[in-house]
């Protein structure tokens, strides 16, 4: 009785550890703008559709993640929503993101990042 406990418990830290392993991915353009380093990360239309509360969130934690993984720059969030290049980052940053699309950030993309939330 006592290996088969101890087999499961072995099978489910295993399965734990497997699946905080996995993490989600994003493609990264770590790029220079501006004299400012820069981390887009390409993300999912999801984004857009939480609320402004949810999306702050999802932003902290991907500069968390940037962060984490020794990423430098300002991050900005980019998806194509119903066709159109969208954008989530710092107000200063606005006027720039007005002048770029998703085909500018596909030509730079350049690393991958997984996170794990």
């Amino acid at each position: 009785m006592k290996s088969i406990l101890v087999a499961f418990a072995c099978f489910v830290f295993a399965t734990l550890a497997s699946a905080e392993a996995v993490g989600t991915k994003y493609n990264i353009a770590h790029t220079r703008s501006r004299n400012a380093d820069m981390v887009i990360i390409k993300v999912g239309p999801r984004f857009f559709e939480a609320d402004l509360k949810t999306q702050a969130r999802w932003y902290t934690d991907m500069q968390a993640c940037a962060r984490g993984v020794k990423l430098a720059g300002t991050v900005i969030v980019v998806p194509t929503v119903n066709g159109r290049f969208k954008f989530y980052g710092p107000n200063s940053w606005h006027e720039f993101l007005r002048t770029i699309d998703m085909s500018w950030v596909n030509a730079r993309v350049n690393k991958e990042m997984t996170c794990h939330f």
